[in-house]
């Protein structure tokens, strides 16, 4: 045991080699001055129609503070990207990037809608430098018409048959600025590499699953049977027979029987009483009364019963599973008055 724990550490050291290999992120930006971005490579297209009096711009603290950091640190866009009735399409690209599957994305979004609906998708180009919005390939939209507060997101790049180079892409979307758009902000866009494992991080995984392997085989048969036992139960688990209870290996289902009814022609015993119409009071029946006593009774027996309850399962508190049937049917019968007597 002592042995298994020490492959185990060594396991654990390893993967923290690989994360800490990749913990550089290939982009950070926290949008503290927008008015450096184009110095680094980040690319501003307002194609909006008509362009109106904004594109991107600093945040406005009085509007809501950034997610993090100074107030003013994230960019912007309003409905002023276009003039009112325009469509808005305002474009944010990042700098180019080495693209490979496994990066991420993360970045804050906060959609300030006011009853306006507000849209902000993003895309991805894998056509190095190039600002064509030709090449660029939807990965998410997020759009809401009410405050959606500062919320985190992160999307994956997945699908690419071999790394390339290329750019993220932020865009800002209106249909119509007399009904929609409102104003938007972005926050702490950053990329993150795809963790790769260097080749003595590799050297040491595999080391550590060979180890393992090599303990395993002491083992003894008992558990390889322990582990069969349970790979079983857990296949017979999920059989259902046709009676609805599921049948465990460890499990006792008890199922109980209901009480025989009274059959038709049997003589019906026990206490009889007669109920006075007149007066409510019960008393002993006449030879007559009990002979029509019986008679109902056992025509009720022959007859059609209710439908019997469902069974219901209990669960002791000790463990278990135990069924009960419904068995309780008392028979009531009306019978006539005797000549003479009141009605």
């Amino acid at each position: 045991m002592d042995l298994i724990k020490r492959w185990a550490g060594l396991l654990a050291v390893a993967a923290g080699c690989t994360v800490s290999a990749s913990a550089a992120p290939l982009l950070n930006e926290g949008f503290n001055d927008i008015g450096t971005l184009a110095a680094s490579g980040w690319v501003f297209v307002n194609n909006s129609s008509p362009p109106g009096s904004t594109a991107w711009f600093q945040g406005v603290p009085t509007v809501f503070p950034a997610a993090a950091g100074a107030a003013d640190s994230y960019i912007a866009a309003n409905l002023n990207n276009a003039t009112f009735g325009g469509a808005i399409s305002n474009w944010l690209l990042t700098p180019q990037l080495a693209l490979s599957n496994g990066e991420s994305l993360n970045f804050s979004l906060r959609l300030l809608g006011e009853g306006f609906l507000d849209t902000v998708e993003v895309y991805l180009s894998t056509n190095g430098a190039s600002t064509s919005l030709g090449g660029f390939h939807l990965l998410a939209g997020f759009d809401s018409a009410t405050d959606t507060g500062w919320l985190d997101h992160s999307l994956l790049v997945g699908g690419l048959t071999a790394p390339a180079t290329g750019r993220f892409a932020f865009r800002y979307v209106v249909d119509d600025t007399s009904v929609n758009g409102d104003y938007i902000g972005i926050d702490n866009v950053s990329v993150n590499a795809a963790a790769i494992p260097t080749p003595g991080t590799v050297a040491l995984i595999v080391l550590g699953l060979c180890g393992l392997a090599g303990v395993s085989r002491q083992r003894k048969p008992v558990s390889w049977l322990a582990f069969s036992g349970l790979a079983l139960m857990g296949t017979t688990v999920q059989a259902l027979p046709e009676d609805g209870v599921m049948t465990l290996p460890h499990v006792n289902v008890v199922t109980r029987q209901a009480a025989p009814q009274p059959a038709a022609g049997r003589d019906v015993s026990g206490l009889k009483a007669y109920k006075d119409p007149a007066t409510g009071k019960l008393g002993n029946p006449t030879p007559e009364q009990s002979a029509a006593l019986d008679a109902a009774i056992r025509a009720s027996a022959a007859g059609p019963k209710a439908r019997a309850a469902a069974p219901r399962m209990i669960h002791p508190p000790h463990g278990g599973v135990g069924m009960v049937l419904d068995n309780s049917q008392t028979p009531y019968s009306v019978v006539p008055p005797a000549q003479g007597e009141q009605k």
